[in-house]
């Protein structure tokens, strides 16, 4: 591998790939306080921040990809690749002794990711439309 892929590899999409084993290891630990958490409803409100988190990170990978891709595309192929991550997130948490898995959790994820993405899509619609200033 050449300096400058590796580089874009560090870069872009390590990032990501990181942060997706973060919210594997969080998934994977059994009684997380949800039982406190639930009661306030802060769960969902951490749910909504961790994929926003991991939406920008995604995007970025994604837009990185190759230069041929359009941003619509990576927009779509992001919020793909979050919804079917968060599914499995959820499924998995059903395995887990002292988790669950919970509807509510995987749209609060899919709300996240979406509001940071269309966000990030209109920040560069603007920057593009007004000449890249």
């Amino acid at each position: 591998m050449n300096d400058g892929k590796t580089k874009r590899l560090v870069k872009y999409h390590l990032p990501a790939l990181l942060y997706a084993g973060l919210i594997i290891c969080l998934s994977s630990m059994p009684d997380l306080g949800k039982s406190r958490l639930a009661v306030l409803r802060v769960d969902k409100l951490l749910h909504f921040g961790e994929y926003a988190i991991f939406a920008v990170l995604i995007f970025r990978s994604f837009s990185n990809i190759s230069s041929h891709l359009g941003a619509k595309y990576v927009i779509y192929l992001s919020l793909l690749f979050i919804a079917f991550f968060a599914l499995f997130d959820e499924l998995y948490q059903g395995y887990v002794i002292g988790r669950e898995s919970d509807a509510l959790d995987l749209l609060f994820d899919i709300l996240g990711a979406t509001l940071i993405i269309v966000l990030m899509y209109i920040r560069g619609k603007h920057h593009r439309d007004a000449g890249g200033s």
